[in-house]
């Protein structure tokens, strides 16, 4: 039977209340059906269970009552489709997986209608549910594509715009006050120059390549969210998804009493936006002219306390300073990691040596974090002391083979 489509007033054909209320009956697994697409398959798995299933269960229910009267969507309706349009523009998804979502959502919500039809009574319904759909798809993707489009401008200049400019013009030395003025961005007259290395997030180890991209995109949007400026003095964040610099306003973080507390509660946050572990070093309340070398050196404390596997969160060069002093270039260091040189092709004595060391020298403690008799441990140490050259029992050999665990760990 021929069908004119359906004209906004009109009223609906006979069945399709019928139709659509068997398909509103089956929303919630519409909503999770949506993960099992091969688009959806490209996403990482922290978006899917909730992010794609909470979409559904809010747009289904809106496509659903636009079938019914043949009517369009709300400003307050649309609103989901942009928000989330612009969200996955941030994430890096591509609008090609985008669309493709979106578009078998609709197919998905036709397929229903027609199983929920009977053919022989329901031509007109599927007529008019076919027509309102079409014209519903080209609203919302017109709504999405628009979206998308606007926060990918939006994303291009946050990440080369001014805060970034200016901080990558102190990283490197150079007077920024003429461009800061110039971008409005307001300066402090010094800062914390804060190293941060960031670990993978669960969905960055994922096997599909584009799910990572898109896990690291969300991770770093995330981060950034925490050192946009709240009208004071901006801070510069210089961050990819494995960390960076940032320098933060003394203003905003001023030296009190509590300053430290406040700057690790700062760390722990970057942790928790990014879901990974994040670990970081500081120098404090650093001038602007001498940016540049302070970002250096936080940067050599950051990585001499990973080398040493310290645990995340926030260090100092004082938490590090004979291991950093240690990892400085040059013949006594190299002479230093000679020093155990006979035993590193040895794991079992450089873990009882790098044991001992972190249990104080305690042989009992040694003996039991690595689950040997003490006996064992006596008797790898005295190998060690025979093999070295250097006693592990007194304290000039103690002195030396740290200082050598320090130097190879760091790499020297």
């Amino acid at each position: 039977m021929e069908t004119s489509g359906a004209a906004i007033g009109e009223a609906p054909p006979s069945g399709v209340t019928r139709i659509l209320d068997a398909v509103g009956r089956r929303i919630g697994a519409m909503a999770r059906e949506i993960t099992d697409t091969e688009a959806a398959r490209t996403l990482p798995e922290e978006m899917l269970d909730s992010e794609l299933v909470s979409i559904g269960n809010r747009v289904f229910p809106i496509a659903v009552r636009c079938l019914r009267s043949g009517g369009t969507p709300t400003d307050d309706e649309l609103k989901v489709v942009r928000e989330r349009a612009e969200q996955r523009a941030r994430e890096g998804v591509a609008l090609s997986i985008v669309l493709a979502l979106w578009q078998r959502g609709f197919q998905f919500v036709h397929d229903e209608c027609r199983a929920a039809a009977d053919s022989d009574r329901d031509a007109d319904a599927l007529g008019w549910i076919g027509a309102v759909g079409f014209r519903l798809q080209e609203v919302f993707i017109a709504q999405l594509v628009e979206a998308y489009q606007q926060e990918l401008a939006v994303q291009s200049d946050e990440t080369t715009g001014g805060p970034q400019f200016v901080g990558r013009l102190l990283l490197l030395g150079h007077d920024p006050r003429a461009d800061a003025e110039r971008l409005n961005v307001r300066l402090d007259v010094a800062y914390h120059v804060l190293a941060v290395r960031l670990e993978k997030s669960p969905g960055e180890t994922s096997t599909e390549r584009s799910a990572r991209e898109v896990a690291g995109r969300r991770k770093l949007h995330r981060v950034q969210r925490l050192f946009r400026s709240d009208g004071g003095p901006a801070m510069l964040s210089m961050l990819d998804r494995d960390g960076g610099t940032v320098l933060i306003p003394t203003a905003s973080y001023p030296v009190d009493a509590d300053g430290d507390a406040r700057l690790r509660r700062l760390v722990a946050a970057v942790a928790s936006a990014a879901g990974a572990p994040a670990t970081a070093a500081v120098v404090e309340s650093v001038d602007r002219g001498a940016i540049k070398d302070a970002a250096v050196e936080a940067q050599e404390v950051l990585g001499v306390a990973v080398a040493l596997g310290r645990p995340a969160g926030l260090h100092r060069l004082a938490d590090v300073a004979v291991a950093y002093q240690l990892s400085r270039p040059g013949p006594g260091a190299q002479r230093l990691s000679e020093t155990i040189g006979p035993i590193v092709d040895h794991p079992d004595l450089m873990s009882t040596l790098r044991t001992y060391l972190d249990c104080d020298l305690d042989r009992l403690r040694t003996a039991r974090a690595l689950h040997v008799h003490p006996n064992t441990i006596n008797n790898r140490l005295n190998r060690i002391e025979s093999l070295c050259g250097v006693s592990p029992f007194q304290t000039m050999g103690i002195v030396a083979l740290y200082a050598a665990l320090t130097s190879l760990a760091v790499g020297l």
